[in-house]
């Protein structure tokens, strides 16, 4: 009978140190996830923050100021847009756009618009009063050509 109590006070002391044991290794892990949690929420205040810079910096008006700045575009003349049925294959490759020099007196323009022969794809009216400089189309050298 004793070796049998002598067991279980054994057998019951190893239990409460396993028992000792995983109660620290659950305290250390709640203290891991509520650091998790805490960087989450760092995390999601920072993507709201980089969010909200996103749409300040995408706005159409800080847009279209920078491109007037450093792109220097104008808006496509109808003159200068093709009927798809008189299009070659070679027309869809990559162009590269360099603005011509303006004309030497825009105000002598006529009042009557220009006559097309076809109907472009596009076909917008042509502004009487823009003063769009024509573009020079320059093609790419063929890679085959190198």
């Amino acid at each position: 009978m004793r070796f049998v109590n002598i067991c279980l006070v054994v057998g019951l002391v190893a239990l409460a140190g396993v028992i000792y044991q995983v109660k620290y290794q659950a305290r250390a892990l709640d203290g891991d996830i509520s650091t998790l949690h805490k960087q989450i929420d760092d995390e999601r205040d920072a993507i709201a923050v980089l969010r909200a810079e996103w749409s300040l910096l995408n706005r159409p008006e800080r847009i279209e100021r920078l491109a007037r700045k450093y792109l220097k575009l104008a808006p496509a003349n109808p003159q200068q847009l093709v009927a798809l049925d008189t299009a070659s294959d070679s027309d869809f490759g990559p162009v590269l756009v360099t603005p011509a020099a303006p004309a030497s007196n825009p105000a002598a323009k006529s009042t009557t618009p220009p006559t097309r022969s076809k109907v472009s794809v596009a076909s917008a009216p042509a502004a009487q009063d823009a003063q769009w400089p024509a573009a020079k189309v320059e093609r790419p050298v063929d890679a085959s050509a190198r």
